[in-house]
């Protein structure tokens, strides 16, 4: 009898602990969703030159660590970094090729490469770049970049 009562109660602690489990994780394909949602609006911002739309995409305690350049610090100091390259580039075309995820329901971990079209003084560009991305859950369900990393790749 002791042994069914062991048997019952660890079944329900399992059966508790694994729901409760549930609720915290997303399985990789959900998060490659979210995340291609995600670039998607972020290529269009890009294309559209428009800083403060895209500084809209990004935490308020946000970190953007663009390759060659400074660590830039907080959504306004991003914003402010866009409007500024804004002003000598656009970008005609923006993809971008998912390579891992991980993470869980309230922080996912991307990497990947992201290559570009960008007009630069009369001249057009194609730039691909090796990227680190960081979404982490907001309050109201969406997810927002919480660290943005790129670098050239080798």
């Amino acid at each position: 009898m002791k042994a069914i009562i062991f048997i019952l109660s660890s079944l329900t602690i399992f059966m508790v602990c694994s729901c409760g489990n549930s609720e915290l994780s997303l399985s990789k394909e959900e998060m490659k969703g979210i995340v291609e949602s995600r670039n998607a609006q972020l290529a269009e911002c890009f294309k559209s030159s428009d800083a403060e739309r895209l500084s809209l995409m990004y935490s308020d305690s946000a970190k953007l660590s663009p390759n060659g350049s400074n660590f830039v610090y907080g959504r306004d100091s991003i914003k402010a970094f866009w409007a500024e390259d804004f002003k000598s580039s656009k970008v005609i075309e923006m993809n971008t090729d998912v390579i891992t995820i991980d993470g869980n329901i309230e922080v996912i971990y991307e990497t990947g490469l992201a290559s570009s079209k960008i007009m630069y003084k009369d001249s057009l560009y194609n730039v691909t770049v090796k990227y680190i991305n960081v979404w982490r859950k907001q309050p109201n369900g969406s997810y927002l970049l919480d660290i943005d990393f790129w670098n050239k790749p080798k």
